[in-house]
């Protein structure tokens, strides 16, 4: 068991999905352990929601594994599958690709307002935010019949970086489920 309020949140939590979990953990009473890192100040990998909604419902403490993540692991990216794609206008033009466009059979890179650790996050963000509350699929592969966002991201040490000094990233970007499997297999 953790306290919550020591856990950095490494993804914002969406409003709809942990108001359905506030519910849902009230009637039920269960409380599934979220996964985290072995640091000083430990970062949710998995389980941001569930964190958030056990401290709303007044508990101090929440049930969590442990899972050691090595700074040079390169993390994983969603791809976020659309009916129409996203205008994703205003990023750079070369250095780090924090994802690929692909439409209409085209797969075009997106590129970070520069190189600084501050650039890399707001690129992030402005990617997300263009397409804010569009729907859209989380899938853990590039369909060839649908516009899709792929997100690509630099290694733990930045990511961890980033999210404890900048701020939480947006929800559905990482997945850290093939990390957790691989080092928790009793999860």
């Amino acid at each position: 068991m953790l306290p919550v309020d020591s856990l950095v949140w490494h993804e914002v939590c969406e409003s709809a999905r942990l108001q359905k979990l506030v519910a849902d953990i009230r009637v039920d009473r269960v409380r599934v352990p979220v996964h985290v890192t072995s640091d000083a100040c430990p970062v949710i990998l998995d389980g941001a929601h569930r964190s958030r909604a056990t401290y709303l419902l007044g508990e101090a403490l929440v049930p969590a594994h442990v899972v050691p993540v090595p700074c040079d692991f390169l993390v994983p990216g969603w791809v976020h599958a659309f009916e129409v794609p996203p205008l994703i206008a205003g990023l750079g033009s070369e250095g780090f690709v924090v994802g690929f466009l692909t439409s209409g059979g085209v797969r075009r890179p997106v590129y970070a307002l520069g190189t600084s650790l501050s650039a890399l996050f707001d690129s992030y963000w402005t990617v997300a935010n263009s397409y804010a509350g569009r729907p859209y699929a989380r899938l853990d592969f590039v369909p060839e019949d649908r516009a899709s966002f792929e997100w690509r991201l630099p290694s733990w040490r930045v990511v961890r970086e980033m999210t404890t000094t900048l701020g939480p990233l947006p929800a559905g970007v990482t997945r850290f489920g093939p990390l957790i499997a691989a080092r928790c297999p009793s999860c």
